[in-house]
């Protein structure tokens, strides 16, 4: 079994990072997770977001949430890493959960990021065999979803 999500996690990874917008492929996830997931660059983490860009050809798309509860990373001084904990230029992919609200008879997003998979951490690549999902969500029982 072991084995299997280890293949399935690597799998997930390689095709994590083929695209700015996606959906994820089947692997095991918290049953709050909708599947949708952005890969990119982060370029601000303050307001305790991240927000994070991807360039290609002139044109960049943005996606801007902030952790649904604090990151499952091992931190500074004990504690769960924040928004504010990534650094800018970080290389990474974000799980999230985007929604729409009325605000003051406006339609706004909000975005809810669930979990995260780094790519370049303080300007070192990481390995795809050392690629792991980061969970910043409650929601601990995983299950196995096909989306």
């Amino acid at each position: 079994m072991r084995g299997a999500v280890t293949v399935l996690s690597i799998f997930v990874l390689c095709t994590i990072a083929l695209a700015q917008y996606g959906t994820a492929p089947p692997n095991y996830y918290p049953s709050n997770f909708n599947g949708s997931m952005f890969t990119g660059t982060v370029t601000d983490n303050r307001d305790n977001h991240l927000t994070l860009t991807y360039s290609e050809r002139g044109k960049d798309e943005t996606l801007s949430g902030g952790f649904e509860a604090p990151c499952s990373v091992p931190g500074s001084e004990g504690r769960h890493m924040t928004p504010g904990d990534v650094p800018k230029g970080t290389e990474m992919t974000v799980l999230f959960n985007s929604n729409t609200k009325k605000v003051d008879g406006k339609k706004t997003r909000e975005t809810s990021i669930v979990g995260i998979i780094f790519h370049v951490w303080k300007g070192q690549t990481i390995a795809e065999d050392q690629k792991r999902i980061y969970w910043c969500t409650d929601h601990r029982y995983l299950r196995f979803r096909a989306f």
